[in-house]
């Protein structure tokens, strides 16, 4: 891309829009971000307080910064993604877009999907692979990215990135790793149901640099997965917890619980937007932990 960078941010407020705020700051990349709640401006970094439901005002000014890549990872109340939620969110998200793509400086799209678009959970999964299109969450998701294809030029590229179990400081407090360490924390028994589950663990840090490269890489239009590539046991998870604090965690465990194996094939995303080392689990823990 020749031009400077100039990007517009959804969700800029949220767990992974945070961290890329932070990253934009500190390379000073102009930055307008879209939020719910006032902000005060930061150097490079302006907000608009808006919904997605952009009214003219702010349409006007996002005109005015002329945006050359949108970072869509705006998703209202999270984690209600019951059906009337999530047709909030298609609208919503529907209108934005109406409005925004009709702009001329826009050149890439990158969007924040889920794992769970994927029909089973069960696997190494690869892009093609069979999508859920029964259960609300993924199947809105679905009918957005079929939206943005038929709405976008050309000449505007689309980085949809399934990301995978999202894990580091600032997470909600109901996520799984979240809730360990508090629990760890305040002494508690930790409840754990899918002890053997494989699941596929990747650092915020990680997904940041990733969503980041795509700025600058020629990619073509379509689905990459964003994972670490690795499968994790919850139990794992708690025995690191316990090595790195040095103390014993008091859990329970579901002894009959499944082995099953839910992870991303990364191929098609490190040949894209070039392979680096991704944070394993053990460095992503210490990592978070230390922000707690």
């Amino acid at each position: 891309m020749k031009q400077k960078l100039r990007i517009l941010i959804t969700g800029g407020s949220g767990f992974i829009g945070k961290e890329l705020i932070n990253k934009l700051y500190k390379r000073n990349i102009q930055t307008l971000s879209l939020s719910r709640k006032y902000k005060k401006k930061q150097k490079n970094i302006e907000w608009i307080k808006s919904s997605l439901k952009i009214n003219n005002k702010s349409l006007n000014k996002i005109r005015y910064f002329k945006p050359n890549i949108v970072v869509h990872l705006a998703w209202e109340n999270i984690p209600d993604f019951s059906k009337k939620m999530c047709n909030i969110n298609l609208q919503n998200t529907k209108f934005f877009f109406n409005k925004i793509l009709k702009l001329k400086s826009i050149e890439k799209i990158i969007v924040s999907g889920s794992c769970f678009e994927y029909k089973s959970k069960n696997g190494i999964k690869k892009e093609y692979n069979k999508i859920n299109t029964s259960d609300n969450f993924p199947n809105t998701k679905n009918i957005i990215y079929e939206f943005l294809k038929k709405k976008c030029k050309k000449s505007q590229k689309i980085a949809w990135f399934r990301i995978f179990y999202a894990y580091g400081p600032g997470q909600r407090k109901e996520s799984l790793i979240p809730y360990i360490i508090n629990c760890t924390n305040n002494k508690k028994i930790i409840e754990i149901k899918t002890p053997f589950f494989k699941n596929d663990f990747i650092y915020v840090g990680d997904i940041i640099n990733v969503i980041s490269k795509s700025f600058y890489v020629n990619f073509k239009s379509g689905i990459y997965n964003l994972g670490s590539g690795i499968g994790t046991e919850t139990k794992k998870i708690i025995e690191i917890i316990e090595k790195i604090k040095k103390i014993k965690i008091n859990f329970n465990l579901n002894k009959n619980s499944k082995t099953k194996k839910f992870v991303a094939s990364m191929n098609k995303t490190k040949k894209t937007f070039e392979y680096y080392k991704f944070v394993n689990i053990k460095t992503g823990l210490k990592k978070t932990l230390l922000k707690i």
